[in-house]
């Protein structure tokens, strides 16, 4: 039998110390926390036990609370938890060969002039700095709040990286991700020679093999604000999500001042399947939405704090709280035809 546990839903600044005092009463020998290629918690994390039937008796431990967070425990392998921890160096390092910096929280009318300004001391001119621009849309043309910045060395991408993440520029809070020139590069590629792949308000424009169709939904007139569709006067629109976060995570994030269900949360994801860092959440009415704005706008969920706003954004394709698939476009819902 196994003596290793995995833990899912882990809070990002969940150490290994916090991972090991959480099964209190059982002996534990190590713990590991799984980071992602950018450096940041994944939010897995793997327990070894001293013997079988401790970890046995940990899966007693699943959906407890971790902190804020409440955590699944399952069963795994010594296997399983080296295969994630090479997975993610190995990430890890493919990303230290181009000495990219990605940007992301940028105000919609920033400049290269004021990103080279931010870096300043780092060699960074106006010719290594790429804007992300929407695609599509009312902004289409203009920065969508990302930007990818090349540097002459991976040691000042690196000291760039740990000493002005999280500072301010414009105002606003930026995050900074290790990034490949390849990543960059997609942002400019242009599938179908007329316009980019569109990768939604939430971020670059990625590229896909032509053979892949494109799929929209069937123009139709927009109808009043429906329950439950993102885009009524009710509906709050939240930007900067973690990219694993889950519905249950927005709820706590509510909780307690505007206790909400998970069904009224809706996370979008961008046309690769993945999620894009945006989400909504359908109130009753205006008056609970406003207050949600007032009370919850700029504070943080995880690590990273997160925007609200009464306003959705179109060209997003969204699963909902129930892991249905649709596409948001201003108009009403339609279901995805089969591929």
């Amino acid at each position: 039998m196994t003596t290793v546990v995995r833990v899912r839903g882990l809070a990002f600044e969940t150490t290994e110390e916090d991972l090991m005092t959480f099964f209190t009463g059982l002996p534990v020998t190590s713990a590991l926390v799984v980071y992602d290629a950018t450096g940041r918690a994944s939010g897995d994390g793997f327990v070894t036990f001293a013997d079988a039937e401790a970890a046995k008796s940990a899966l007693g431990f699943n959906k407890q609370h971790l902190g804020r967070r409440y955590v699944e425990v399952f069963a795994s392998t010594a296997e399983e938890m080296t295969s994630q921890a090479n997975a993610a160096q190995a990430a890890a390092a493919a990303q230290e060969t181009d000495a990219v910096i990605r940007m992301r929280g940028l105000p919609f009318d920033i400049t290269t002039g004021q990103i080279v300004e931010f870096f300043d001391g780092y060699s960074v001119t106006d010719g290594n700095v790429t804007l992300g621009i929407n695609a599509d849309g009312k902004f289409a043309g203009q920065p969508n709040g990302e930007a990818w910045v090349q540097f002459a060395s991976q040691d000042l991408a690196t000291a760039a990286l740990h000493a002005k993440n999280n500072q301010s520029i414009g105002g606003r809070y930026v995050e900074l991700f290790p990034s490949t020139a390849a990543d960059r590069d997609a942002s400019r590629l242009k599938p179908d020679n007329k316009k980019p792949q569109s990768y939604g308000m939430a971020g670059f424009a990625p590229a896909f093999p032509a053979a892949a169709p494109a799929w929209t939904p069937a123009p139709a007139p927009r109808p009043a604000a429906a329950p439950g569709i993102p885009g009524g006067s009710g509906s709050v629109k939240m930007r900067g999500l973690p990219f694993t976060c889950t519905p249950m995570d927005v709820v706590q994030f509510f909780a307690p001042e505007i206790p909400i269900t998970a069904g009224q949360v809706t996370l979008t994801q961008g046309p690769d399947g993945r999620a894009s860092g945006q989400g909504f959440v359908t109130f009753a009415n205006a008056s609970q939405a406003a207050r949600a704005v007032q009370l919850k706008n700029r504070q943080y969920l995880g690590s990273r704090y997160v925007e609200l706003s009464q306003e959705a954004s179109p060209g997003m394709t969204f699963a909902g709280a129930g892991g249905g698939a649709a596409a948001f476009s201003g108009g009403p819902v339609a279901a995805r035809p089969a591929p």
